[in-house]
């Protein structure tokens, strides 16, 4: 989808790595997460709705199926995803095993958000995801980088 790489933050990088790895870590995590809260609210005031339910589709599962996580990679970088999180293959078994209709039936399933983002042969494209990152990037960045700073400030006043 998209990167957002801020440069010339060499002193806060220096001052991290002064408070050792697990709390510079803890630092950046919730950085990220915060910047990352962003772009998914937006992602998520950007996704279409359905005026009404209908009996296999349920108004507002895409918008609340748009979820983001951050963790620590394995190189060491933290990393936010913003995604729709799909049903788990549970959920998707307890549904079939009540129904005798496909998981395609399924009102809480949000399956078809890469046809609304991306659309297909018969539906045009009405993208959520990708305008939402646009739209915040900026934002989320100075996001970062202030709880960045209020993060180190803090730690540096223990």
């Amino acid at each position: 989808m998209g990167n957002i790489k801020v440069e010339g933050l060499s002193q806060i990088h220096k001052a991290l790595s002064e408070l050792g790895r697990k709390v510079s870590n803890k630092i950046a995590v919730k950085a990220m997460r915060e910047g990352g809260k962003i772009v998914r609210e937006q992602a998520r005031q950007n996704a279409p709705v359905l005026s009404q339910s209908t009996p296999y589709r349920r108004a507002g599962t895409l918008k609340k199926a748009i979820k983001s996580s951050t963790k620590v990679l394995k190189n060491g970088k933290i990393g936010t995803v913003i995604r729709v999180k799909a049903l788990t293959a549970k959920q998707r078994g307890a549904f079939k095993a009540k129904n005798a209709n496909s998981g395609a039936y399924n009102p809480k399933d949000p399956f078809y958000w890469r046809f609304v983002e991306f659309g297909t042969s018969k539906m045009p494209a009405k993208p959520f995801l990708r305008p939402a990152f646009e739209q915040t990037k900026e934002k989320a960045a100075t996001e970062i980088i202030t709880t960045l700073k209020r993060g180190i400030e803090e730690e540096a006043g223990k």
